[in-house]
């Protein structure tokens, strides 16, 4: 193969500059959770902090690349004509922070579904995607020569395309389920429209990027183009995780707007109760609960926040008001163990 340094330490180089621009931004969301989400699963901070340092180990792989073919062994071509430990490891930890993250969607559609055959199909994909990432790492570790790329063409295109494949059907799933949530708020639509719109960005960016390297891989597997590509998979999938664990606390401000209504105290923590309920899920778990605020005058003891009355005076003791009063305590109960399913690791 002749050198060409373009597309032998071009792309690499380039590659690095956008690395280095998506760690800064995964820096950012991981400081950001860190500090929002303290009282977090302590498996869930474990899941965040392993993607983290994986996928640090990956960048610093990338850059001991370009170092050792720029710096140390410039001018050795026949250094430059091969692939030694940081391409395997790139490729390696690349494909845990992968399988990190999507495992990390899957379960959360799981305890929003309970869909066992979809969420088993969607953990299958997982494990075809990492075998092909660990796959491609040990080949090339065995056989280190660009002139032996045509080795890992079927190993690194199963990795690649399991990839696209899994992202891509996990936000499938999640889309049937925020399809199921119907309700004639506006509040309520507003939110499950950005829910949406969230799920495709999730779904779309590891696989547009899986995509890019399988095509430049295809068109010239002694490119270094597609490494240069994939050099930002795994901050990508760090990135996403980080971005829907960070929306919670999007989501909670946003639900707590419109408790400073000029209704009355009763009805404005009612309402506060409500739209709690809808934006605390943040994959299609929403259950909206609206139960009426029924006023009830009667000529005596009638406490705030209670509907209780006297044998006698107004309504009897087997009245509506305490079906109603049963009604939303079972509702908040239900909507905080809905939360608590889908913000548990």
């Amino acid at each position: 193969m002749s050198f060409n340094a373009d597309i032998t330490l071009g792309a690499l180089l380039v590659g690095t500059w956008a690395n280095s621009i998506l760690y800064t931004i995964e820096i950012i969301q991981a400081a950001y959770y860190y500090r929002h989400f303290k009282h977090d699963n302590w498996m869930l901070k474990l899941l965040v902090s392993s993607a983290i340092v994986i996928d640090s180990v990956s960048m610093i792989a990338n850059y001991a690349s370009v170092y050792l073919y720029t710096i140390t062994y410039w001018g050795d071509l026949a250094y430059l004509q091969n692939q030694y430990w940081p391409y395997p490891l790139y490729l390696f930890s690349t494909g845990v922070v992968a399988a990190l993250a999507q495992s990390f969607l899957v379960v959360r559609y799981w305890r929003l579904t309970k869909n066992h055959f979809i969420t088993l199909t969607l953990f299958l994909f997982i494990t075809v995607a990492i075998g092909g990432a660990f796959t491609s790492a040990l080949t090339i570790a065995i056989f280190p020569g660009y002139k032996d790329r045509g080795k890992v063409v079927i190993p690194g295109t199963t990795w690649l395309v399991a990839e696209a494949v899994t992202d891509i059907s996990i936000a499938l799933a999640l889309l049937l389920q925020l399809r199921k949530v119907r309700s004639s708020f506006k509040e309520t639509r507003s939110l499950v429209n950005r829910l949406v719109t969230q799920t495709v960005q999730t779904g779309t960016a590891g696989a547009t990027i899986a995509l890019a390297v399988l095509v430049s891989f295809l068109a010239n597997n002694q490119s270094n183009v597609p490494t240069g590509i994939a050099y930002c998979l795994g901050r990508i999938y760090c990135i996403t995780m980080l971005a829907n664990l960070n929306r919670r606390k999007t989501e909670s401000t946003w639900s707590s707007k419109g408790t400073s209504s000029g209704a009355n105290p009763e009805t404005r923590g009612e309402r506060g109760n409500q739209e709690r309920s809808e934006g605390g899920d943040e994959y299609g778990g929403i259950r909206v609960h609206r139960t009426a605020v029924v006023h009830i005058d009667t000529p005596q003891e009638f406490s705030r926040g209670s509907f209780k009355t006297n044998p006698g005076q107004g309504l009897p003791n087997d009245s509506p008001a305490v079906e109603i009063e049963m009604t939303v305590n079972d509702s908040a109960s239900y909507t905080s163990k809905k939360k608590r399913d889908l913000f548990a690791p």
